[in-house]
């Protein structure tokens, strides 16, 4: 993202007015996906994270500056990740479930962030001045949150080691599944294959990685598409925004 917008035609203030506002967005999104693991993971039993600092919404406590950098390069990227001991999970009688509760929170967080991001701006786009310089800015940065949200999200559900929608593919395996060799390979082996389906996109211009993220995200996309006509047609009796 950050090499297109270097590559687009944009003035030296422009490159750093967006660049701040894709920072803000960033933060916000790694900050309540983080927060989310945290936060259920502390409701359900566990201390861990939060002894460690992480039930907070303060991005310090949350950014990996190489993960941040990576979704500021090329699109994908990822936070800190929250420890929590699954021994600890007390609050429901399935360890099981409340394990997947937990590995759920932070792409839950994020889709009803990006959610209400759109939520907002789509009475904004109908409300105020668009050509202030101040809703200018927080229309990008309610634009951006919600694209960097429904990216991580997207990116996390990805079924492949060490991402939250194989932990949770994980726990509703079988047991004698997740004992197998072939299994314990995979989880092994799954952040090289993870790098390997990105790096297969940039080598044969085909962006596959691209395409499973789409997929993910696509029901998500729909479901906020749909919020976004039911606001603009019961309240302003309009269509859409169409550069939302």
């Amino acid at each position: 993202m950050l090499v297109e917008l270097l590559r687009g035609e944009f003035s030296g203030r422009e490159v750093v007015f967006y660049l701040i506002i894709m920072l803000i967005a960033l933060s916000l999104s790694f900050s309540i996906h983080e927060f989310m693991h945290a936060f259920v993971a502390t409701w359900l039993g566990d201390d861990v994270a939060k002894n460690q600092g992480r039930v907070t919404l303060n991005p310090l406590a949350h950014i990996d500056p190489v993960g941040t950098l990576c979704i500021l390069i090329a699109g994908f990227g990822w936070g800190k990740p929250v420890q929590y001991n699954p021994n600890n999970l007390t609050r429901f009688k399935s360890k099981k479930w409340m394990c997947i509760m937990v590995h759920l929170a932070g792409v839950t967080g994020n889709f009803i962030l990006a959610l209400i991001c759109a939520i907002i701006s789509t009475i904004l786009y109908y409300t105020v001045n668009q050509d202030s310089p101040v809703v200018i800015a927080i229309m990008a940065a309610l634009t951006y949150t919600e694209l960097f949200c429904l990216g991580l999200l997207a990116f996390n559900l990805i079924p492949i080691p060490p991402l939250d929608g194989f932990h949770v593919l994980e726990e509703l395996l079988p047991y004698r599944v997740k004992y197998k060799d072939g299994f314990r390979k995979f989880v092994h082996y799954g952040p090289m294959v993870l790098m390997g389906l990105i790096l297969l996109g940039s080598l044969t211009g085909i962006d596959v990685f691209g395409i499973i993220m789409g997929i993910i995200e696509l029901p998500f996309d729909i479901i906020i598409m749909l919020v976004r006509v039911l606001i603009s047609a019961v309240f302003f009796g309009a269509v859409p925004p169409p550069t939302l």
